[in-house]
C-alpha cells in the first residue's frame, strides 16, 4: 500500500545503519517525496546570501511565506501552517531558485504556473548513515559546482556517473509520460511546447559538520560518481539526505525563457525548517522497499520497522492545506 499525498506525489521516509558496502551493492535507497502545488511567493530576497539587503535577482520560494532577507530558523518554525505551502506542518523548510521569465516581444513575464517536488534521498548501504539536518542548516548548490557532473573532484567520469542536473520536456498521453531529457549543467528551455517542463537539481549529500560556510557551499560536497551511495571526497566524513528540487512549468508554451539571474546554469537554495527531532524519528522507524542496485527512484513509500506491522509508515506527519501566494504588492511593501 502507498500513502497518497496528492495526484502527483507520495510521501515516504526511512533510515537506519548497516555495515558499509561497495557502491555496486547500493540497493537500499530511501526516498521521501513532497509535493508543493504552488510557490509561496516571488521576491528579490535571499535569506542565505544577505540578511540585510535585497537580492541581485528575483527568487521563487516554496514553503513558508517567511521570505524576508532576515528570516531565521525560528521564523520558519513559527510560521503558522495557513501561511505556508508546505504539505506537512512539521516541515517548514524553505526552498528557492531563480525566478523564470517568458520573453514575448521584449516583455519579461514572470512564470507563475509552477509546482515543485523536493525529493529527499539517502541510502542505508553506506557508513556512516545519513543524519537529519540540524536546526539552522542551510546550503546553496549550482548545476556547475565541482562534482555536480558526477565526475568527482578530479574530473574522472565513470560509465555510471550521475549528473546532478537535468531538464525534461514531457507530454502526457493516456496516463503515461513521453519526455525528451537533457542531463547537463546548462538549463534547457526548448522552443517547442510541452505539457510540462521539468527542471531538477540534486544538492550534495557529503557533509563536513558545519551548518553553513562562508560561500554557503563548501560545507557540502557531491559524492565521487554522483550516486547517493558513492564515496564522499576527503574531508567530508558525514552525510545528510540529498535534496533534489524538481520544478515543473505546467503547460509550457515554448519560445524564449530566461532565469532572473540571466545565467544558463541553475541553482537551488535550501534552509532547513524541520521540527527538531521529527526527521530523526522518521528515519529511525522505516525500512526501504525492494529495489535494484544503484536505484535512484525507488517507490515513495517504506515499510514499518516491525515486520508484524502492515502497510506503509506515514511518518506521523500532519497534513497541511497550502496557503495562497504572497501578493506582489505585499512583497514590495515588506521587502523592497
Amino acid at each position: 500500500m502507498k500513502i497518497q499525498v496528492s495526484p502527483a506525489a507520495l510521501v515516504a521516509l526511512v533510515a537506519g545503519s548497516i555495515p558499509p558496502h561497495a557502491a555496486a551493492q547500493a540497493d537500499r535507497m530511501v526516498k521521501m517525496c513532497l509535493f508543493y502545488s504552488a510557490p509561496s511567493g516571488h521576491a528579490r530576497s535571499d535569506p542565505i546570501i544577505s540578511q540585510d539587503c535585497t537580492s541581485s535577482h528575483m527568487h521563487t520560494f516554496y514553503g513558508p511565506r517567511s521570505i524576508h532577507p532576515s528570516t531565521s530558523y525560528d521564523d520558519l518554525r513559527a510560521t503558522p501552517p495557513d501561511l505556508s505551502t508546505t504539505p506537512y506542518e512539521e516541515n517548514q523548510s524553505l526552498y528557492w531558485h531563480p525566478s523564470i521569465y517568458r520573453v514575448v516581444n521584449g516583455e519579461y513575464i514572470l512564470v507563475r504556473n509552477l509546482d515543485s517536488s523536493p525529493y529527499y534521498r539517502w541510502d542505508l548501504s553506506v557508513d556512516p548513515v545519513a543524519e537529519p539536518f540540524p536546526p539552522g542548516f542551510r546550503m546553496i548548490a549550482a548545476s556547475d559546482d565541482p562534482g555536480a557532473d558526477g565526475c568527482g573532484p578530479d574530473g574522472n567520469c565513470g560509465s555510471d556517473s550521475l549528473h546532478a542536473m537535468f531538464t525534461e520536456c514531457c507530454m502526457l498521453r493516456n496516463g503515461s509520460e513521453t519526455c525528451e531529457a537533457w542531463e547537463q549543467s546548462q538549463i534547457v528551455f526548448p522552443t517547442r511546447s510541452c505539457d510540462f517542463l521539468g527542471i531538477a537539481l540534486a544538492m550534495p549529500t557529503c557533509w563536513d559538520g558545519r551548518i553553513d560556510s562562508p560561500d554557503h557551499k563548501s560545507h557540502m560536497a557531491y559524492t565521487v560518481g554522483g550516486n547517493v551511495a558513492d564515496p564522499c571526497p576527503p574531508g567530508y566524513d558525514r552525510r545528510l539526505p540529498q535534496v533534489q528540487l524538481f520544478v515543473r512549468i505546467n503547460n509550457y508554451r515554448g519560445g524564449t525563457y530566461v532565469l532572473s539571474d540571466l545565467k544558463d546554469t541553475f541553482h537551488v537554495d535550501f534552509f532547513n525548517g524541520w521540527e527538531e527531532g521529527k526527521l530523526q524519528t522518521i528515519m529511525n522507524t522505516c525500512q526501504p522497499q525492494p529495489q535494484g542496485v544503484n536505484e535512484y527512484n525507488p517507490p515513495c513509500d517504506c515499510t514499518p520497522e516491525s515486520l508484524e506491522d502492515e502497510g506503509t509508515y506515514d511518518g506521523g506527519l500532519t497534513s497541511n492545506e497550502a496557503s495562497a501566494q504572497i501578493c506582489d504588492s505585499d512583497i514590495k511593501r515588506m521587502i523592497v
